[in-house]
């Protein structure tokens, strides 16, 4: 009878120990759920939102597009450039002027149509008002060298030795895993691989094709250019007036090459929800 009080007393006292043990853990993760709430709740805006936005975009080197993909990011924290409809037409321009000098980057494209011809960069001019315009968006090195171009056609072509440093990927078309893996493969062979753009800095990765998400995903991670069927901004050709109702088609053959000249005069408009500018024709326009 003695001993079986003992351990009924042992019981009890162990029992009550862990009771008071679980209860005393109990209160102290309520105490710190609860200071915790209390924090969040004078958390400021400020200060949630900049715990959950997204990086910032790249800059880019056309200040017109900077501002509309600057504006595109607040509107909606995604940061790449997602260019849609003739794409091609940007993309040529804006790695001439990444490319040639004074900016002389280096750019990798991960190409899923094999269409991008490096070679018709030597035909494209770079975007022009950007030469010789140092802005607070250029570091200290691209605004001395900036300064130092001068305005001459000669310093506003591609040389075939900036080609050197377009670096191509064309890999077959595949699943997101596919596009993520060849994405990680150029990336890794700029940052630690073997080639002759040691001496310039590598401005990032535009992706054509492969229907990457351009709001982002883990596939996006580090891209700063998406090309294809999606897309915030839009490239189509500038309007050029039409024909007057009353011409002949003698009088429309008669102009022919003078409406081709039109037409090569008018350019690209690139256009989204946040405004537009045209490019690569005789007159630069924008409602940026």
């Amino acid at each position: 009878m003695h001993a079986a009080a003992a351990a009924s007393s042992v019981g009890a006292r162990m029992l009550s120990e862990v009771e008071e043990t679980s209860l005393d853990e109990i209160l102290t993760s309520l105490r710190t759920n609860l200071t915790n709430g209390n924090n969040n709740h004078n958390d400021s805006p400020d200060r949630v939102a900049a715990s959950t936005s997204a990086p910032p975009p790249r800059t880019f080197p056309i200040s017109r597009l900077n501002e509309l993909v600057r504006r595109h990011f607040r509107a909606t924290q995604s940061a790449p450039l997602a260019i849609t409809g003739r794409h091609h037409e940007l993309l040529y321009v804006l790695v001439a002027t990444l490319i040639a000098p004074p900016f002389e980057k280096a750019v990798s494209i991960v190409d899923f149509d094999g269409r991008f011809d490096a070679l018709r960069l030597l035909a494209t001019a770079p975007y022009g008002d950007e030469i010789g315009v140092a802005t607070a968006a250029h570091s200290e090195e691209e605004q001395g060298r900036i300064q130092a171009v001068e305005m001459s056609s000669s310093n506003r072509i591609v040389r075939r030795s900036d080609l050197d440093h377009v670096y191509i990927l064309c890999p077959a078309r595949g699943d997101l895993t596919h596009i993520a893996d060849c994405i990680a493969s150029m990336e890794e062979y700029m940052v630690y691989g073997s080639h002759r753009s040691r001496a310039r800095e590598w401005w990032g990765t535009m992706v054509i094709g492969g229907g990457l998400n351009p709001a982002g995903g883990a596939s996006a991670g580090h891209v700063a250019v998406t090309a294809g069927w999606r897309g915030w901004l839009r490239v189509d050709r500038a309007e050029v007036p039409a024909f007057s109702s009353g011409m002949s088609v003698e009088e429309a053959l008669a102009d022919r090459e003078k409406r081709q000249a039109a037409v090569d005069d008018a350019g690209w408009v690139a256009s989204c929800p946040w405004g537009w500018f045209t490019f690569g024709g005789s007159n630069s326009e924008t409602n940026v």
